[in-house]
């Protein structure tokens, strides 16, 4: 896969602001150096429709923005992960997960989940919000022996810390499959492949099993489209963690939830990004309207470095 690197001139101060606008773009990674801030696109998303949405959003925070100020070159897949795997560096999040790349020797303290994670594409390494969420709702909600799905399962991250939980079975679900071969091949740097299954799919793929704890961490129109759909594969009582979602997104997705049978338990917010963690409390009946199965897209992205 062939990549397009941005160098924005932009000011560093105010990448908080727009980051989350740029990942719901389509970027997939944002590496802040001294020279300027670089974000990377697969080349098959950097469109021309895309680079006016993304100058004009710029101009809100920068009123003179314009190409002038973007500096584009195209990178080989080794140039890409090359620039990447400078930036990732081992991370702690929630009260005892550090998740680092295969080349950093972290010894880990007692009590410490360590989860190492090939930063293959930018497929979920742990820096982006959305997944540092999702990891902290994990922490709370998993108990040993739960049954979970994974879906948009991206590098494996939430299936792989399920399975390190002690999670009785996990099936981990992408529909890229170069996501699903990062994925594999975390498992087997994790030493969990046994008892995880990571397939190229869709929910409308699965069989008819049921879970004791779903996770997506997926774009906001899967959320919207399969909330019947987990509601159907979840136990009643099954418990479910979703984020991917901007805070802006919470109006638009609570109804939606409510009325597939879930009851929120609480909420939580990192930056402008949102969690929800949900239990299903009614199966809906089959006179009730459902909603489509809906193709997954999976997003990536920075938190303090290890003490």
């Amino acid at each position: 896969m062939s990549w397009i690197e941005l160098k924005l001139n932009f000011p560093q101060d105010r990448l908080e602001d727009v980051s989350a606008y740029l990942f719901a773009l389509g970027c997939e990674g944002i590496n802040v150096t001294e020279s300027g801030i670089l974000i990377y696109f697969a080349t098959y998303k950097w469109t021309r429709e895309v680079q006016k949405g993304m100058i004009e959003f710029l101009r809100h925070f920068e009123p003179n923005f314009s190409n002038r100020n973007i500096k584009i070159a195209a990178l080989t897949e080794h140039d890409w992960l090359s620039d990447w795997k400078k930036s990732f560096q081992p991370i702690r999040i929630g009260e005892r997960i550090i998740v680092k790349p295969p080349w950093d020797d972290f010894q880990a303290r007692e009590g410490e989940c360590v989860l190492t994670i090939n930063p293959e594409m930018a497929f979920g390494t742990g820096h982006h919000e959305s997944t540092k969420l999702m990891i902290i709702e994990i922490e709370k909600t998993l108990i040993p022996d739960m049954r979970i799905l994974d879906v948009g399962t991206g590098s494996g991250i939430l299936a792989i810390l399920a399975k390190k939980m002690n999670a009785a079975s996990v099936m981990a679900i992408d529909n890229d499959i170069e996501a699903v071969r990062n994925a594999q091949e975390n498992a087997r740097l994790n030493h969990v492949a046994g008892g995880l299954m990571i397939a190229l799919g869709e929910l409308a793929d699965l069989p008819d099993d049921k879970y004791d704890l779903i996770l997506a961490n997926v774009n906001r129109n899967m959320l919207i489209q399969s909330a019947d759909s987990f509601a159907q594969l979840l136990e009643t009582d099954g418990k479910l963690i979703i984020s991917g979602l901007l805070m802006s997104d919470e109006s638009a997705i609570l109804p939606v939830y409510l009325n597939s049978g879930f009851g929120l338990i609480r909420k939580t917010a990192m930056k402008e990004w949102l969690a929800c963690v949900f239990k299903l409390e009614r199966k809906k009946s089959n006179d009730e309207p459902g909603r489509d199965r809906y193709r997954n897209e999976f997003n990536p992205a920075s938190d303090r470095p290890v003490e």
